[in-house]
């Protein structure tokens, strides 16, 4: 194969699983092109990587229903032709446009996310370790014949301009070392730290580290609000997405719920701390990299946890509303750092 089309949409985490995977099977194939199609959100963490070319679609303003998805179909192969379409997202809307690639003579080669096995394991609550979702990526590439060293994954994942380095570099100027990155919210509430957890934990981390809150413009009312009322916690709402990525090679550890930072800090190869709620590791969207040593949870989690696999369904405990976020101690979270802070002072030559 010389030019194939891999599509992977939301959610941001999940996209950027799959720039390593990019990487590596680019590395490993020196002739073949790749045109990624994903959201227009995320499109620029694909950025300045040869023979990977990034296409960002916005779907609320362009490209809607079926209509819509013949015309980006058509636009795709307008000045392209693709021996193979890669769909790492195997949804609706992924799937309706295989269909018109299928039409075109064009094969399709879809993820097996194994959702039967994930719903099984949310209904009995017996758990076991699934397929990392890297892993799950490779296989749809070997599936289609392309090769890769599955183990051979290269970090930082994103490639940060000059430009961006230096905007990053200025904004850490106006602060002490060491640094430590926070990111309390995630896209569902059964995945998100709570209040009073988080600034708990800023207060203590506050006292030895500068404390940088991660987050999108919904947070920034609360993040202004810690901004003011805990020392050494700044807010990183004036940096872009690309430059929040190169803020993360500067820290110590990025602590993150099961949210796009954990993954964004995983690709770039930033030691993480986890925390899990609603959601479990197991079911692969773990951060790339990452064991159970990083991984925080309640220590008597309710025996409802895990309620789903994406943190997407409202929380049904009555008695205990969001116990297994509620439930977490900090104690184990700034255990988990001072480690990882003792062992990368271990590791710096002298």
């Amino acid at each position: 194969m010389k030019r194939i089309l891999v599509i992977r949409f939301s959610a941001m985490g999940d996209v950027a699983m799959a720039l390593p995977v990019l990487k590596l099977v680019l590395k490993d194939n020196p002739n073949l092109e790749i045109t990624f199609l994903t959201g227009k959100n995320v499109a620029d963490l694909f950025g300045n990587i040869e023979r990977l070319i990034p296409i960002g679609i916005d779907f609320k303003k362009q490209y809607k229903g079926i209509v819509g998805l013949k015309k980006l179909h058509r636009a795709l192969l307008k000045n392209e032709k693709f021996d193979a379409v890669i769909d790492l997202h195997n949804v609706l809307r992924s799937n309706i446009l295989g269909v018109f690639f299928r039409l075109s003579a064009i094969p399709i080669f879809k993820i097996n996310k194994e959702r039967d096995i994930k719903r099984k394991m949310i209904q009995t609550k017996q758990l076991y370790q699934l397929p990392h979702t890297t892993e799950r990526y490779l296989r749809v590439f070997n599936q289609a014949g392309i090769k890769t060293n599955n183990a051979d994954f290269n970090f930082p994942s994103v490639i940060v301009s000059e430009e961006d380095k230096n905007i990053t570099a200025l904004f850490l100027n106006n602060f002490l070392k060491p640094f430590i990155a926070f990111a309390p919210f995630a896209k569902h509430a059964t995945k998100s730290f709570p209040l009073s957890k988080s600034e708990e934990l800023i207060q203590a981390l506050s006292k030895n580290y500068t404390v940088f809150l991660l987050g999108g413009k919904e947070n920034a009312e609360q993040f202004d609000k810690w901004e003011s009322s805990f020392p050494n916690t700044h807010s990183t709402g004036q940096l872009n997405l690309i430059q929040q990525v190169a803020l993360m090679s500067h820290v110590k550890a990025v602590i993150s719920m099961d949210s796009a930072n954990m993954h964004l800090a995983a690709i770039q190869g930033v030691p993480i701390v986890s925390i899990w709620g609603a959601t479990h590791p197991f079911f692969g969207f773990s951060g790339i990299g990452t064991n159970s040593s990083s991984w925080i949870s309640a220590e008597a989690s309710p025996a409802c946890r895990p309620c789903s696999v994406f943190g997407n369904k409202p929380c049904k405990n009555k008695q205990e509303p969001y116990a297994c976020m509620n439930r977490i101690k900090v104690a184990p979270i700034i255990k988990a750092i001072h480690e990882i802070s003792e062992k990368s002072q271990s590791t710096t030559p002298q």
